[in-house]
């Protein structure tokens, strides 16, 4: 299982290599790290040991896909990016692609979606969600081959939603945000 994670706005990739109850071997961006876990005061304690250091963290879970980590006066917020909506095609109008990743599955495009017109890493947001944009307007970068690509709205509205954050890696189609 993989997952890609911002801990304080720093993309992570981390896949979980091996499991038994409490301990886990984990691969953080490819480097190898053993884990263990207790908790403990209903899930609001926990002990983690790390590569056989020790530290005592409390833990908070504000919001569905957040985690607030503090361990020695040190927060570490943990953000779980929002996945691409599922949806079944409804209608032959609809545009539809395959995302590249394993299991296939299919996603309903609608008009109000900004997709990556390449594939590449996001490097910045240049609009925040619920801010009204303009068409035409720049609303990130797209860093393909040394380059930047300035993504466009491709249409006026406020941007509800945001799909992809700054570091991420996208595929050409992949949707990046929702403009109503």
């Amino acid at each position: 299982m993989s997952l890609e994670v911002l801990v304080n706005g720093k993309p992570y990739l981390v896949k979980v290599l091996d499991r038994s109850r409490n301990f886990f071997t984990v691969e953080v961006n490819k480097k190898t790290v053993k884990v263990r876990l207790e908790n403990a005061d209903n899930g609001n304690m926990a002990m983690i040991e790390v590569n056989g250091n020790t530290f005592h963290a409390k833990l908070r879970h504000p919001q569905r896909d957040l985690l607030e980590i503090k361990i020695n006066g040190k927060l570490f917020v943990v953000e779980f990016p929002p996945k691409v909506s599922k949806r079944k095609a409804v209608t032959k109008r609809d545009s539809v692609f395959t995302v590249s990743k394993k299991p296939t599955i299919t996603v309903v495009l609608d008009k109000n979606a900004v997709v990556a017109p390449i594939a590449g890493k996001l490097v910045l947001w240049k609009a925040k969600s619920g801010q009204k944009v303009e068409k035409g307007e720049c609303i990130c970068v797209l860093e393909a081959m040394k380059m930047a690509n300035e993504i466009v709205a491709p249409k006026s509205g406020v941007l509800k939603e945001i799909r992809a954050y700054e570091g991420a890696v996208v595929n050409r189609g992949d949707v990046l945000a929702v403009i109503e």
